[in-house]
């Protein structure tokens, strides 16, 4: 398994490739922004699915755009429905350019084990930074795509719509029971580990707290 991190958007967010270097079989992780730009990244790959972690139009502002020229399902957590053309800011989708994000094809939920080709994902139910955030973890690689669950020193934030602190304290410690070598890839910033913010990311640690 493969991960190619493509960071779009005036908000620097990651959208992640994921695929198998033998059958090119891929799937697409928060396509955000720039959708041709992504689009191009996916040329020589047979891609499956469109995932999202959670319903913010700066993780799911070209759904439709390559929903529309790939013909592949997207699946999300339908908790988050509420969200996926939801401004939130004034202007936000003209400034991310965001097109109109089609309902899920699949509701994806805590336990399923979802298998594209030879991509295969357990879905972690996340909320806290949103009603329907989730993660998804590859047991196999000790790799997981968090969104914006958690960040390298930091968490999400909780006072947009929907957002709740203390669903979201209960979120991370489920996460810090992975293993601590797995690689944690982010909708914002550098990838990490969970080893790495047990013991240095301070709203883990206790040194900050969440408001809720």
């Amino acid at each position: 398994m493969k991960v190619k991190t493509l960071t779009v958007g005036p908000l620097a967010e990651n959208c992640f490739i994921v695929f198998d270097e033998n059958s090119k079989d891929a799937v697409v992780i928060d396509p955000g922004a720039d959708g041709d730009f992504i689009l191009d990244e996916l040329k020589d790959l047979n891609v499956i699915a469109i995932l999202a972690t959670h319903g913010h139009l700066d993780h799911v502002g070209q759904v439709g755009y390559l929903k529309e020229k790939l013909n592949v399902p997207f699946y999300m957590n339908k908790k988050d429905e509420f969200l996926i053309n939801n401004e939130i800011f004034p202007n936000f989708a003209y400034i991310i350019k965001a097109v109109r994000c089609p309902s899920p094809d699949f509701d994806v939920k805590d336990g399923n084990m979802l298998k594209f080709g030879n991509l295969e994902f357990q879905v972690i139910e996340t909320p806290g930074h949103t009603p329907g955030s989730v993660c998804f973890f590859n047991k196999k690689e000790k790799i997981i795509f968090v969104g914006d669950t958690l960040f390298k020193g930091s968490v999400g934030r909780t006072d947009l719509p929907g957002g709740n602190g203390k669903m979201l304290e209960q979120s991370l410690k489920k996460l810090m029971e992975l293993p601590e070598d797995t690689v944690v890839y982010s909708g914002h910033g550098p990838k990490t580990t969970i080893g790495i913010e047990k013991i240095t990311n301070p709203f883990i640690t206790g040194v900050f707290r969440l408001k809720w």
